[in-house]
């Protein structure tokens, strides 16, 4: 792609999020936490476009709407891993009560899905939440 071509698409993806940005002020009920969220890697880009006037779950959103999409027991690791960056699998099948195989395909799953990555050896690692 040339450089022409890519200023003009970028022009386009710049007057686009400035109409996302204007069109969900203008709707009823519209809050300042209810603002559309953007975020960008190297190989994408997301709008997050929330569409409800309840607000009631926005505060805890942290940027990742992979979240959204975990498990009650995904989530309960996640906020383990919250707690306790370096925790090992077993202790997490301990604390839920669940054998240590379930964690690990849970922690896999969550990874596959970029939601958390592991980072140094298996006992003796962290935990990074994406």
């Amino acid at each position: 792609m040339t450089l022409m071509a890519q200023l003009a698409y970028m022009e386009k993806r710049g007057s686009g999020l400035t109409r996302i940005c204007n069109e969900t002020k203008a709707l009823e009920g519209y809050k300042d936490e209810l603002k559309p969220v953007f975020k960008s890697t190297p190989t994408q880009f997301r709008t997050i476009i929330f569409a409800s006037s309840d607000t009631s779950n926005v505060g805890d959103y942290d940027g990742d709407m992979s979240e959204a999409k975990l498990t009650e027991r995904q989530q309960k690791i996640l906020n383990l891993i919250k707690e306790s960056p370096t925790i090992t699998g077993k202790q997490m099948s301990e604390t839920l009560s669940v054998s240590q195989r379930t964690i690990e395909r849970d922690l896999s799953a969550m990874q596959k899905k970029g939601v958390l990555k592991h980072e140094g050896k298996d006992n003796d690692g962290v935990w990074i939440i994406m």
